[in-house]
């Protein structure tokens, strides 16, 4: 591992203390508001077949959280092959297409899981600011500590 991936490996420990992955009974609590369906297509999935994926509406590389108001169920296609950085309404309307009501129903499913769950789907700024100070701190240890190894190197 190179102390580029060690500083990557690090902030995503911190991150994961103020933002874990969500638990069990959280996961069970996404599949049943969603009827085990795709949030996007309306795709029926199984637990079992793993074609089911817990998404974030706005991603991690955009500030989501993994709060529950950020997370729905997807399936891998929709997830995986199709949606990818896209902004979720955004890619509802494309897989709504026409079908005006069907986009109205889906929107105000996760519209209505959003405001259930907490309404705000990203860290907040105080949680965003700790993390930085707090890797920051580690950051310039492990510098210190990464020069040292390799002047003793030379």
């Amino acid at each position: 591992m190179t102390p580029s991936q060690a500083r990557n490996a690090i902030k995503k420990s911190l991150k994961a203390l103020i933002n874990p992955t969500p638990k069990n009974n959280e996961k069970i609590l996404i599949w049943s508001y969603f009827n085990d369906s795709c949030v996007y297509c309306g795709q029926g999935l199984l637990k079992e077949s793993r074609k089911g994926h817990i998404d974030h509406l706005y991603s991690e590389m955009a500030g989501g959280a993994n709060k529950l108001s950020n997370l729905v169920l997807t399936c891998s296609t929709c997830n995986g092959d199709e949606k990818r950085e896209s902004n979720w309404l955004d890619f509802l309307k494309v897989k709504c297409g026409i079908d005006d009501k069907t986009f109205i129903d889906r929107k105000a499913r996760i519209e209505n899981w959003i405001n259930i769950n907490g309404g705000d789907p990203f860290l907040s700024v105080e949680e965003n600011n700790l993390l930085a100070g707090e890797f920051e701190k580690i950051n310039k240890v492990f510098s210190v500590a990464v020069e040292n190894l390799r002047r003793t190197k030379m």
